[in-house]
């Protein structure tokens, strides 16, 4: 998948669209917040950073970025990108996630827009595994990625450098063939929200 065929995921109550230009000063913003700069520790001086970190990442391993939205407002962003670039990189990919929008935090955004997100992964791209990393203390994403399906595989010690110092992560990862267990889950949680 190449940055310019970026699909719309749509959901029941989200969409994930690819970050376009008109995005970037919303989440230079977002990103100047401190509940978000926190645990994303990755502020922007402006709308060129954003441009390099969310359009034109300069890695050789390809990135995808996608705005996180409700009817049309949005929430927070969701990459994807492949770790391990190569001849055999489609294997595996990774997942960052930030939801900027405070009155969004604690109602399940994160976790619906994760969902959404392998549901791409694993049954259009055919990726086998899929990893995610937050800090280690941070409790409430760690908790979200265990709801969507991510399995704990080990503490990676300094395996950050963020807030001026080094971090542990909590390494995580979801393999195809526990996609179908996460995502019935996922849908008898819909049902029975109605």
């Amino acid at each position: 998948m190449n940055r310019h065929s970026q699909p719309t995921l749509e959901g029941l109550w989200l969409t994930l669209r690819p970050v376009a230009e008109r995005d970037l000063p919303g989440i230079v913003e977002w990103l100047r917040d401190p509940d978000v700069l926190y645990w994303w520790d990755n502020a922007l001086d402006g709308v060129d950073a954003a441009r390099r970190q969310f359009l034109d990442p300069s890695s050789e391993q390809p990135l995808w970025s996608f705005l996180i939205e409700e009817q049309g407002r949005g929430l927070g962003a969701i990459q994807c990108h492949h770790p391990y670039h190569g001849e055999d990189s489609e294997f595996t990919a990774g997942v960052d996630i930030f939801v900027a929008e405070a009155p969004a935090r604690g109602r399940g955004v994160g976790t619906e827009a994760v969902r959404m997100m392998l549901q791409h992964l694993f049954e259009v791209l055919g990726v086998h595994r899929v990893t995610i990393d937050p800090e280690a203390g941070n409790a409430r994403a760690i908790r979200a990625y265990e709801k969507a399906g991510f399995r704990f595989e080990g503490l990676l010690r300094d395996a950050d450098h963020i807030r001026g110092g080094y971090v542990d992560t909590h390494f995580m990862a979801i393999l195809a063939d526990e996609w179908p267990q996460a995502k019935a889950r996922w849908e008898r949680e819909r049902a029975a929200d109605g």
